[in-house]
């Protein structure tokens, strides 16, 4: 499975989960450590109903959802999962593969940012 065909599943998931009362307005995947290990990524999600949330708390309850809607072969394209309080701040971590801080050796890596996907 392509990365088209995850983010297309990600997003009916996360819209099916707006009559819950979970509102993920964007995700975005980027590739799991530097692209070497190939279709694996790290998926991360602007959610602003999980504002004010702790920030694993956040991830429990998207890999919780993610484990009960997605089939095994979907779930082992994930490799980490982030959440953020929004669009904002997730456009903003697109530029460190969705952590908080660069890894050690980012400056001198040539590669393509993630790219944002609306969940509407």
């Amino acid at each position: 499975m392509a990365a088209k065909e995850l983010v297309a599943t990600l997003t009916k998931v996360f819209q099916e989960a707006r009559k819950d009362g979970l509102i993920v307005n964007a995700i975005g995947l980027a590739p799991a450590h530097h692209g070497m290990m190939k279709g694996r990524f790290v998926l991360g999600v602007s959610a602003p109903s999980l504002s004010g949330i702790h920030k694993y708390d956040k991830m429990e309850i998207i890999i919780k959802l993610l484990w009960s809607k997605l089939a095994i072969n979907e779930r082992g394209m994930i490799e980490r999962v982030r959440v953020f309080d929004n669009l904002e701040v997730l456009d903003d971590r697109k530029y460190n593969d969705f952590e908080d801080y660069p890894y050690e050796g980012y400056v001198g890596i040539q590669r393509k940012l993630p790219q944002l996907y609306q969940v509407e």
